[in-house]
């Protein structure tokens, strides 16, 4: 089923507004949380999480599980109302930061499961090189 604004906003060969299925769109919302630096959004200067400021942090126990509870936090803050987290962990490398997470979409009574890498600035996502966005891939069971 399509119904759902594809993300980021496009027009469709058909000269509408472009729509897409519901996994992708919630894909999208989490993408756009966990990529999004808070105060970046006018007028919503506590929205996202923030994750390409935890590459320079450094990788121990500590800060893997504090990031942990602040992705946990923004995704219930943010999407609470469309997803809810199973199982969630975020690892911390010196050239990424992971998020593996499992959720349960609300909407349609459906489960996913997302993982998202955040590069550091000026490392490719993949061999191929994507100019250094971030990467993600939707799994439903």
């Amino acid at each position: 089923m399509t119904g759902y604004l594809s993300f980021p906003y496009q027009i469709d060969g058909a000269g509408q507004t472009a729509t897409t299925d519901l996994p992708t769109y919630i894909q999208n919302l989490i993408l756009l949380v966990l990529e999004t630096n808070p105060g970046e959004r006018v007028n919503r200067p506590d929205f996202g999480a923030g994750l390409r400021q935890l590459v320079f942090s450094g990788m121990d126990a500590g800060l893997a599980s504090a990031a942990e509870t602040l992705v946990r936090g923004k995704l219930l803050q943010f999407l609470g109302d469309a997803i809810a987290i199973n199982t969630l962990s975020v690892s911390l490398g010196n050239e990424a930061v992971t998020v593996d997470l499992t959720y349960f979409v609300t909407h349609s009574q459906t489960a996913g499961a997302s993982s998202v890498t955040v590069p550091l600035p000026g490392y490719a996502a993949n061999p191929q090189g994507s100019g250094g966005g971030a990467s993600a891939s939707i799994e439903e069971y």
